[in-house]
């Protein structure tokens, strides 16, 4: 059906991918990111987790590790799969979103148990400096 309107009129979307991203990288140092805060919080490392973390990330996870009150937690990353779902410049801040998935076990004694997360990681528009993970959104 011939459709009317200013369709071909419009201008082809924009990327505001930045140039310097390439997409095998990151998702390797992404995955790295997910097992160095999932190990990192087992332990209670605030001083580690610091590290690549935002300061509003680090109050939401820090607040966590309080209040489980020196119970020891134990997390076993038993598959991960890492695909970019967005790449996008705002401002002076490049946020790229990462779908994390895979098996998980976070007992002993417990099976591995499915996860879909969505992980959002920041850096500088410049490409300096290192990323930073600035959200994590379950996925249903």
């Amino acid at each position: 059906m011939p459709v009317s309107g200013g369709a071909a009129m419009l201008p082809a979307a924009r990327s505001t991918r930045p140039l310097w991203f390439e997409d095998a990288p990151f998702a390797r140092e992404a995955k790295k990111h997910f097992i160095r805060l999932q190990d990192a919080n087992d332990r209670g490392d605030l001083n580690d987790i610091r590290e690549f973390v935002t300061p509003e990330m680090y109050a939401e996870i820090s607040l966590q590790i309080q209040e489980r009150a020196g119970q020891p937690n134990k997390t076993e990353v038993v598959t991960l799969h890492a695909d970019i779902a967005d790449v996008v410049t705002d401002g002076d801040l490049v946020i790229a979103s990462v779908r994390f998935s895979g098996l998980i076990r976070e007992a002993a004694d417990a099976g591995a148990e499915p996860f879909n997360e969505l992980w959002h990681l920041v850096r500088p528009a410049d490409g300096s400096g290192d990323w930073a993970i600035a959200g994590i959104t379950p996925v249903q």
